[in-house]
């Protein structure tokens, strides 16, 4: 029981750094983020974070990671098996839209993070974890089935490269969300211009993919 309960209260202390974290990172630059700040939202000790993290960068990695699960997962929950995958892929895309507008802040800092990578100076063991995960995350990508079964159907063109074609679809959609999400919001009707344009951006990338 004791030894339950001190991992119990492990994990508990890294989720709370993690939300504390993340709380932080959305409302300002991860850039001007401390340990010490991080610790006095979780409130918890220096030395319990380093319990967990080894560094800031360390965390930084952490969430990004966990922001890219988190979207992808939303965006795939999505397609179902009733549609072909022309709908599906159309139903996931705008999804994407729709996350994207529930969470700007996430949208920026996936950018903020990419903008700055290459600028870490993190261990390299930490840079090829961070690898490790996007390659994993590339070879499985999450727009595959939508687009492996709208080629068997018909309802999307045929493809011999459809993890290309993933891959440009993932870098076309973040290009755009990113760009929205730096945009001022002017209230109601800038948002729903904002998403109008990217569903009619959705509309036109999907009919040149299925050829029409």
């Amino acid at each position: 029981m004791t030894e339950n309960w001190h991992q119990n209260l492990r994990n508990k202390n890294r989720e709370e750094l993690i939300a504390a974290a993340k709380e932080l990172f959305m409302k300002q630059s991860f850039l001007k983020v401390n340990i010490k700040d991080v610790c006095l939202v979780a409130g918890v000790s220096r030395v319990t974070f380093y319990k967990h993290f080894q560094s800031m960068d360390e965390l930084i990695f952490e969430i990004q990671m966990e922001i890219l699960q988190s979207m992808t997962q939303f965006v795939g929950r999505a397609a179902s098996a009733e549609m072909n995958g022309k709908q599906m892929l159309t139903s996931m895309l705008e999804a994407w839209i729709d996350y994207a507008s529930q969470h700007p802040e996430y949208i920026k800092f996936i950018l903020l993070f990419d903008l700055h990578y290459e600028a870490y100076d993190s261990s390299d063991e930490l840079k090829e974890q961070y690898n490790n995960f996007v390659n994993r995350e590339k070879e499985r990508h999450f727009l595959l089935d939508a687009l492996d079964i709208g080629f068997k159907d018909g309802s999307l063109k045929s493809d011999t490269e459809p993890l290309k074609t993933a891959h440009f679809i993932f870098m076309s959609m973040m290009g755009l969300l990113q760009k929205m999400s730096l945009v001022p919001k002017g209230g109601w009707n800038s948002e729903l211009q904002d998403k109008q344009m990217a569903k009619r951006f959705v509309g036109m990338l999907v009919q040149h993919l299925s050829g029409i």
